[in-house]
């Protein structure tokens, strides 16, 4: 065990911002130019820099914080437009190659299709990249991050991660209690595994000796609940549109056999029911209690 003092709140919570905004940053170029996985990982990014703003949002100024998030949010559904296109796309590719196919008219309709749709909607973003909003939104997160203050900065960071920890375990257990079936429930439990997963994974990279064994647990389990929650949502997602393509091309009189197959094979490997979470949101318990 490493016997050095917890860093300072102040310190940890500006160097995990910072951290999270200059990420962002990084691959908002790369998004642009449209290079492999881009558009994924900023992505990815805006949703970490808006879950650690979240928890941290007590210890940071909150009105500047939910304006970030805000503008963010809105940001991120953007990416999500032409993120989901470019899933059902290489979805669609994927399982058409698996059964022999490359061309012709379920090729069209399932991968052709979708990434022209793809092309307009990532044009539509380096467009909005441009825009008034997008400019301001920049410079309000670099004047935030430039002249960031923290409450309490000299105070223990290990006790402010231990709280904010806590907290964020303690709402995916309750919305995996408020759980009925409903996609809005689910989705609300996804996110949450989501953002204690984000938020832990940022303590573990600023402050690696920092209630080590409970924040690499929370880790893993937010990202078991994100990650299997995320795949059966993809699933039936594509699924769902592959039964659309399935009655468009029968109005066409193209054969629908592949559509029916693809849509059937898909279904039968992810499940109807959604997957089992006990043992992740047993871990999140366990780890809350060591945690204080």
């Amino acid at each position: 065990m490493s016997s050095r003092p917890d860093p300072r709140a102040g310190d940890l919570v500006s160097d995990i911002v910072r951290t999270a905004a200059a990420e962002m940053e990084s691959t908002h170029r790369p998004m642009l130019e449209d290079v492999p996985d881009g558009l994924h990982q900023h992505r990815t990014r805006v949703r970490r820099l808006r879950s650690v703003l979240a928890g941290f949002r007590g210890s940071l100024d909150e009105p500047a914080v939910e304006r970030l998030r805000v503008l963010y949010a809105e940001w991120g559904r953007q990416l999500g437009v032409a993120r989901d296109v470019e899933v059902l796309a290489a979805a669609a590719e994927k399982a058409l190659e698996a059964r022999g196919i490359a061309d012709g008219p379920a090729f069209e309709r399932l991968v052709d299709e979708p990434r022209a749709e793809y092309a307009r909607a990532h044009a539509r973003l380096v467009e909005m990249s441009d825009l008034r909003r997008a400019r301001e939104r920049a410079r309000l997160l670099a004047h935030f991050v430039g002249d960031l203050r923290v409450t309490d900065a000299d105070s223990d960071a290990g006790l402010l991660v231990s709280t904010v920890l806590r907290h964020e375990a303690r709402r995916v257990r309750r919305r995996a209690r408020e759980r009925d079936g409903t996609d809005a429930t689910v989705h609300a439990l996804r996110k949450a595994g989501r953002r204690l997963r984000y938020i832990a994974e940022a303590v573990a990279a600023a402050a690696p000796d920092l209630h080590a064994a409970e924040v690499s647990a929370l880790a893993e389990a937010g990202d078991a609940v994100h990650d299997r929650l995320g795949a059966y949502r993809d699933a039936h997602t594509f699924a769902a549109a592959v039964r659309r393509h399935a009655v468009l091309a029968g109005r066409a009189g193209e054969p629908t056999d592949v559509y029916d197959d693809i849509e059937r094979s898909t279904l039968e490997d992810i499940g109807a029911e959604p997957p089992a979470l006990a043992e992740p949101l047993a871990r999140i318990r366990e780890a809350r209690r060591a945690l204080g």
